[in-house]
């Protein structure tokens, strides 16, 4: 009966140190002006040092942790709250954010890698459709239906790559209501030579899609191969 309770009880402290330990973890973002990656691995690495009791932190733990230290914390709850209704058994190494509260001139496309623990931003444009009537690089109409030209916002499952009219791209899955018809529509990940910083230097914004998400040339094969075969990714405006 001793040893019983003792088991009980020793279970319940590491659950509850694993608990407490997640929350200095998602509490303790430096404010420096420290890379991103630097960052988060010295918050894991100090929360890490708190005990001599191993916690292994899961990747949707990395994910929150890394999210919260770019600002990116309501976006990534949902995205991982989808996940962990639909998929949770499967622990995907990398996630990605889409924040169209930003200008298209700010590196919006945020990739979180929780085994490296560290994140990484890049240039993406909206669909034509999007943009409002100031041009002024801010998507601020957003749709589902073809032919709109339009970004659609909502969770996506990144599939396979192909070669198409851009090279090298990657097919998109819409998980949502408001992104459904993104298969059908084609809008995928691809690259274009309207998102660049001397595009931006020259028009003041970037160019923009047909509704899909076009990123950098330089960037693309870095994307596709990490992003491919079943990444989540949230299309996201507050």
């Amino acid at each position: 009966m001793a040893g019983s309770l003792f088991v009980r009880t020793s279970s319940l402290a590491r659950r509850v140190l694993a608990v407490t330990l997640f929350a200095l973890v998602t509490g303790f973002i430096l404010q420096s002006q420290l890379p991103v990656e630097i960052q988060a691995q010295q918050t894991l690495k100090s929360a890490a040092a708190i005990s001599t009791v191993p916690v292994r932190l899961t990747n949707t733990d990395v994910f929150l942790v890394l999210a919260k230290s770019v600002g990116q914390t309501a976006p990534a709850q949902r995205l991982m709250e989808y996940k962990l209704r639909s998929d949770a058994s499967n622990q995907q190494r990398y996630w990605a954010i889409v924040d169209f509260n930003q200008r298209s001139t700010s590196k919006r496309f945020y990739v979180f890698d929780t085994v490296e623990k560290k994140v990484e931003s890049y240039y993406v444009a909206h669909g034509r459709g999007s943009e409002g009537a100031e041009d002024d690089g801010i998507a601020d109409v957003f749709s589902n239906q073809d032919g709109s030209n339009s970004s659609s916002l909502g969770i996506y499952r990144a599939l396979d790559e192909y070669n198409g009219q851009h090279g090298r791209s990657l097919r998109m899955e819409g998980l949502e209501a408001t992104n459904s018809n993104v298969l059908a529509r084609g809008v995928v990940l691809h690259t274009a030579d309207y998102v660049s910083e001397n595009f931006i230097r020259q028009t003041g914004r970037l160019g923009r899609s047909e509704g899909c998400f076009a990123v950098e040339k330089s960037v693309g094969d870095i994307l596709i191969n990490e992003l491919k075969n079943g990444a989540y990714i949230i299309a996201w405006k507050s």
